[in-house]
């Protein structure tokens, strides 16, 4: 066995043995809201839309994958929309 067949063994192992985790797209998916809301605003019924803002611990540590949108119209009425992983 060479040093690179060794190496690659020992490498494989290691992730083969790491607890599997899933991607959610809440960003991929929240980012794409924000960017439709503000392009496909064609009659200005929107005054603001915010960035995504992160579900964080009070620590600053991620809390989930969810997602908030804050919309705001030009009546001045809010919205918030939410994206979040449903298990």
């Amino acid at each position: 066995m060479t040093h690179f067949d060794t190496m690659n063994t020992i490498v494989n192992q290691f992730f083969d043995n790491l607890p599997k985790s899933y991607v959610a797209y809440c960003d991929y998916i929240a980012h794409n809201i924000v960017g439709n809301l503000k392009a496909n605003d064609t009659e200005r019924l929107l005054a603001s839309v915010s960035r995504p803002k992160y579900d964080l611990t009070e620590s600053g540590g991620f809390a989930s994958t969810k997602k908030t949108i804050e919309v705001e119209d030009r009546n001045g009425r809010k919205y918030r929309v939410t994206v979040e992983e449903v298990k």
